[in-house]
């Protein structure tokens, strides 16, 4: 089967969308591999992924560099407004975000905690260089990757997932009928418990039932990981926060504004958002 690959970014959703990949990999015996940094790879993308006999590649913080290494393959990948990234980041990095994989965040945490608000804001935008210069960097003029904002993605995920597996050329749109489900189960079982026990021989599909992946996506939707709370209602010690787009205009003041600005020029159009 062809290679596949997930390029995301911080505070981009990334957890979510590697949620549902992962429960699609599990059911079709794909081996995926969640990449975070290069660290984890030994700055070898292409020979880990050769080593491992990766099918899906979840590399969350992508650099442009390292995923052109890659063989021949399909992927997408997902930016948010970066105004957006440096709000939900300010929220997150304060006292949400794990740090036990992390413990280079613990004294940005420790500076927000003791900053007011206002100053907080403008030690997170510097901090979102790491993150936002990656997205600056990246080429989107890529035929082989399809490019994605979270703002479109998330609010209809059923039809973006649908999309990306089509773009991937892994959909099986055909109905599943009554008749055609007991054989998907009983493969995807077996795949299932190989991943947990290595007991049984995968059966590797080439592509995934399209009402499969709606029940993935149903699975991680953001009401479930959100104990309830519907997108826009806000509770500041989840990593779930809000899920609303455009949040940065309740948090962003004009010297805020400034400083992104003159930390990183047109980056906000060149994504092709506006001011």
């Amino acid at each position: 089967m062809a290679l596949f690959a997930y390029y995301g970014h911080h505070k981009c959703a990334s957890t979510w969308i590697h949620g549902v990949i992962d429960a699609i990999c599990a059911d079709a015996g794909w081996k995926l591999a969640y990449l975070p940094e290069p660290k984890d790879f030994g700055g070898d993308l292409p020979g880990y992924v050769k080593a491992h006999k990766v099918d899906f590649v979840s590399f969350v913080n992508a650099e442009i560099g390292h995923a052109r290494t890659l063989p021949a393959h399909r992927a997408f990948h997902v930016v948010r407004d970066p105004r957006d990234i440096v709000t939900s980041g300010y929220f997150s990095h304060k006292g949400t975000h794990p740090t036990h994989a992390w413990p280079e965040l613990l004294p940005h945490r420790e500076k927000l905690q003791e900053l007011p608000k206002s100053e907080g804001m403008l030690e997170e935008i510097e901090f979102s260089g790491q993150f936002l210069d990656l997205m600056a960097d990246w080429d989107y003029d890529q035929e082989h990757v399809l490019e994605l904002r979270q703002e479109e993605f998330t609010t209809d995920p059923y039809r973006g997932f649908l999309r990306v597996f089509e773009f991937l050329g892994a959909l099986d749109s055909s109905h599943y009928n009554k008749a055609k489900w007991p054989g998907y189960l009983a493969s995807s079982s077996l795949n299932i418990l190989h991943r947990k026990t290595g007991w049984f021989p995968r059966k590797k599909r080439s592509t995934v039932p399209g009402e499969r992946i709606l029940g993935c996506v149903y699975d991680q939707r953001y009401e479930k990981h959100a104990g309830g709370r519907k997108k826009g209602e806000t509770d500041e010690k989840s990593h779930y926060r809000k899920g609303q787009a455009n949040d940065w205009k309740n948090h962003f003041e004009p010297q805020h504004i400034e400083a992104f600005k003159a930390r990183y020029g047109d980056l906000v159009e060149r994504l092709g958002y506006e001011w």
